[in-house]
């Protein structure tokens, strides 16, 4: 079947994020950029109108001035209009000199034909930290004073943070530079969008960061005293919003802690007041649940339909007065049994008791979040971002894991104490520093660049070969081989002998996809077991493995051959073919050629220009850069129409933009302006050529939704049964990390578990699984229940080999065709193969033809 490319369309004018609290309320949202008008505009009707507070004693709202700039320019305390309207302007808010130049907005057309639109001058964007739900209503329902300071102190430290990062715009030719100064107005809110005039409590804050910052260089003709102001380049701002969002957290937690208050982890991470029902909490969240009913009613889910269903849901400005809407929440509060009260109460109680002296209870030790000193709690949270962070990634952006630190510690420590932690490994070498990305310093460990250069040094070694050492395949059954294929063309017929007159120990083979690597290496094996090698395959995933199956390897996982341990050395001869080198990470990779014996010899195959491993590493390309013998495949043979070749060819070398508009000029992308058509779009095509064709998304709810209108489709034109049978299936929780794994708090009531190695501590199984029943997070211990209904608690870090899933419900027809995402050895089935729903039974799986 034809490429098509399936594409929602532009509408060509991006509306402005709003500046409201529409994203969960735990988090840091940033707007797209606010044009002077509308900062102005926003300034007189959001930011400092009295109808943003019904909660604050003088409804005016807390405002005032961060930044060094602020310092360095005497902004101090509430945030005047003439200054706000000035700085807007990009202009000093004193004096009214011009800082920033302005840029008027033009049309013009672009590289590829289309009209574009410039911005014209950026004001600043609009910053919003939002507390949890149960915050808010403790702050502002319960008037705890103390936890609105503690909101106001911990954005207050995330702002600063977020500082660090600014970078100023140096022109077109040179990249931004970092400066670490900005200047920001902050306005606090306590209420929410109304919904049917009602505003319910919502505590957040809007920080309006200006465009501006400033440069110190040395004196120039026309700058004086070696500053010069700049705009400011905003990539770092939103590249550093979730780092921000883990400092406020962080932050509000110990603060909250402190203070009394009993805390809990919320669905999506955010400390969360215990002690709130859930149906006080959702009766609280109107203007939430108003959104997610426009979302269920329209079929549509993501962070960009939120946003659009939050415009689309926006009651008129009419409010209920400030009495009313008080009245209001009273009657709402009393009837779920005034519970901001008695949290608040037990909360001043438990702060009371604690500075008399008196101990906890054995009760309230259990409940609290964490127990940990300060200066553990960072070692050990920096300790968990380490084994987090550099599991899937080589390089680590600093920010990235100071951010799983403190998302590992919230409650127990502060950004101060984990920076502290952080820089005191740096010095240990523990950290390495390796490059600048944007404003941000990246790391490797120790550990990374010790296995990188043993991989590296064994193949050097191995490598050293001269002209007394044999050649892979001698030169007659060379000869005798490639004479029997023909049907190689030149550049397949090249890449089989430089492999048969290799003398190395480890040698690559780097070819594009498409460019015919399985007969490459069909002809290969051939060659080799007639020179007595016994051939074996490996690849990190199993669909690899299968295709080194196709060209006659005998092939398994590279993770199932580390898992069976070191073979003994018998002195035969063996040619391990690693295909998809560049998706083993180099932990796997270190492991692998470690076990090498002297007689064996290795064939990396793969691909440096597609992606690279899910776990950390890159080392088939730093193998390559280090000198090992590589072979080029750079001939695609798989597509034949020339200009759909062509490409791919330019896919292959990087050039995207040409290859898209190539796509385009040929009428292979289509677009879709409305979801619903997207889908049913994709869907229909599909229906058309099932066998031949492979839909590509980039997500996993995309997929579901695409998979499940591809079902209906086929359903629709007979193609697969109209009866369903609803089933429970497995899907693996992809985003825990081994790190993770150890962490109670990061499993989920309902979680199935299933345990690839027996543990003696808890009494559990080799293949056993078990569902978690309950979660202990002060204590860091699960409970689970096995299938024989007996439970088992430990602590995870106690159990190794453990693979975590949750449940789903799916329906499958007869006709359906369906991929594995585990193996099935009763049906000789691999991990991620295609099998088929046959007519007699729906719930009895049989492998498919290959396809």
């Amino acid at each position: 079947m034809p490429l098509r490319v399936v594409k929602k369309a532009s509408s060509g004018k991006a509306p402005r994020e709003s500046t409201e609290t529409n994203a969960p309320s735990h988090m840091l949202t940033i707007s797209k950029p606010l044009s002077a008008g509308q900062a102005r505009t926003y300034h007189a009707q959001e930011f400092a109108a009295q109808g943003q507070n019904y909660w604050s004693r003088d409804q005016q709202g807390h405002s005032e001035w961060q930044g060094r700039l602020a310092e360095q320019w005497g902004l101090q305390g509430a945030v005047g209009s003439e200054q706000f309207a000035r700085l807007s302007e990009g202009q000093h808010p004193g004096t009214g000199a011009q800082l920033v130049r302005h840029q008027t907005s033009k049309s013009y057309e672009g590289k590829y034909g289309r009209d574009v639109t410039s911005v014209e001058h950026r004001a600043g964007w609009d910053a919003t930290f939002s507390a949890p739900k149960s915050v808010s209503l403790t702050a502002l329902v319960g008037g705890d004073e103390r936890v609105r300071e503690a909101h106001r102190e911990s954005v207050r430290v995330a702002l600063s943070e977020l500082e660090r990062y600014t970078k100023a715009r140096i022109g077109n030719v040179r990249a931004p530079e970092t400066t670490g100064k900005f200047v920001a107005a902050t306005f606090e809110h306590d209420t929410a969008r109304p919904v049917e005039g009602y505003a319910a409590p919502q505590l957040h804050t809007h920080a309006v960061i200006f465009n501006v910052t400033e440069r110190d260089i040395e004196a120039q003709d026309g700058i004086k005293n070696g500053k010069q102001t700049r705009a400011l380049q905003p990539q770092e701002l939103f590249a550093s919003q979730r780092y921000a969002t883990s400092v406020y957290r962080s932050e509000l937690a110990v603060r909250l802690e402190k203070l009394g208050y009993t805390l809990e982890r919320g669905k999506h991470g955010q400390p969360e007041i215990r002690g709130y029902t859930k149906e006080y909490l959702e009766a609280s969240s109107p203007r939430r649940e108003q959104i997610k009913d426009h979302l269920r009613e329209s079929g549509i889910k993501g962070a960009g339909a939120a946003q659009v269903a939050a415009h689309r849901t926006r009651d008129r400005k009419e409010l209920l007065s400030p009495e009313q809407v008080l009245q209001r929440h009273r009657d709402l509060a009393a009837q779920h049994g005034h519970q901001t009260d008695r949290v608040v109460a037990e909360a001043r109680e438990h702060q009371q008791r604690h500075g008399r002296g008196q101990s906890e209870t054995q009760a309230e030790q259990q409940t609290r979040l964490h127990a940990y000193e300060p200066a553990q709690a960072a070692r050990l949270a920096v300790t968990y971002a380490r084994d987090h962070v550099f599991e899937r990634s080589a390089v680590e952006d600093r920010r990235d894991i100071l951010e799983a630190a403190l998302n590992r510690g919230m409650g127990q420590t502060t950004i101060a104490q984990v920076r502290q932690e952080f820089e005191r490994r740096v010095q240990t070498g523990e950290f390495v520093a390796v490059e600048h990305l944007g404003a941000g310093q990246q790391y490797t460990t120790a550990t990374m660049l010790r296995m990188e250069r043993e991989i590296i040094g064994h193949m050097q070694e191995g490598n050293r070969r001269g002209n007394n050492d044999p050649t892979l395949v001698p030169a007659h059954i060379r000869v005798e081989t490639e004479d029997r294929h023909r049907e190689l063309n030149a550049g397949q017929r090249q890449a089989v002998e430089e492999v048969f007159l290799s003398r190395e120990k480890i040698v690559g083979l780097d070819g594009i996809a498409g460019a015919g690597k399985t007969t490459t290496l069909a002809v290969v094996r051939e060659g080799a077991e007639s020179a007595g090698y016994k051939v074996e395959g490996f690849a990190p995933t199993s669909r690899a493995a299968q295709t080194l199956g196709d060209a006659g390897i005998e092939s398994m996982t590279l993770q199932m051959h580390l898992v069976r341990g070191q073979r003994a050395d018998t002195g035969e001869n063996r040619l391990y073919v690693l295909d998809e080198s560049s998706l083993a990470s180099t932990r796997q990779m270190h492991e692998f050629i470690e076990r090498l014996h002297p007689n064996d010899r290795v064939l990396l195959v793969g691909d440096t220009r597609q992606h690279e491993s899910v776990e950390a590493g890159r080392i088939f390309a730093q193998l390559q850069d280090a000198g090992m013998k590589t072979v080029k495949l750079e001939e695609i043979v798989r597509q034949k129409d020339p200009e759909l070749k062509q490409t791919v060819e330019q896919l292959a070398r990087g050039q995207v933009a040409e290859a898209i508009a190539g796509l385009e000029r040929q009428g292979r992308i289509f677009e879709f302006k409305g979801h619903d058509e997207r889908i049913a779009a994709i869907a229909k095509e599909y229906a058309k050529s099932p066998e031949g064709t492979l839909v590509v998304s980039p997500d996993n709810r995309s997929r579901a939704e695409i998979n499940q209108a591809i079902h209906s489709e086929l359903q629709a034109k007979s193609l697969v049964a109209s009866h369903e049978r609803r089933i429970q299936i497995l899907v693996p929780r992809q985003d825990l990390t081994g790190a993770d794994r150890t962490w109670a708090e990061r499993y989920n009531v309902g979680d199935v578990l299933r345990y690839s190695r027996s543990s003696q501590e808890t009494g559990i199984g080799k293949g056993e699984y078990a569902r978690v029943k309950s979660v202990d997070a002060s204590n860091n211990r699960l409970t689970v229940e096995r299938k024989d209904g007996t439970e088992r608690t430990y602590d995870p870090r106690r159990q190794q080999g453990v693979s975590v899933y949750r449940e789903e419900e799916r329906a499958f027809s007869a006709g359906d065709r369906v991929q594995l995402t585990a193996p099935a050895r009763e049906l000789k089935a691999a991990n991620r193969e295609l099998v088929w729903c046959p007519s007699d039974n729906v719930s009895v799986f049989r492998p498919s033809n290959p396809v």
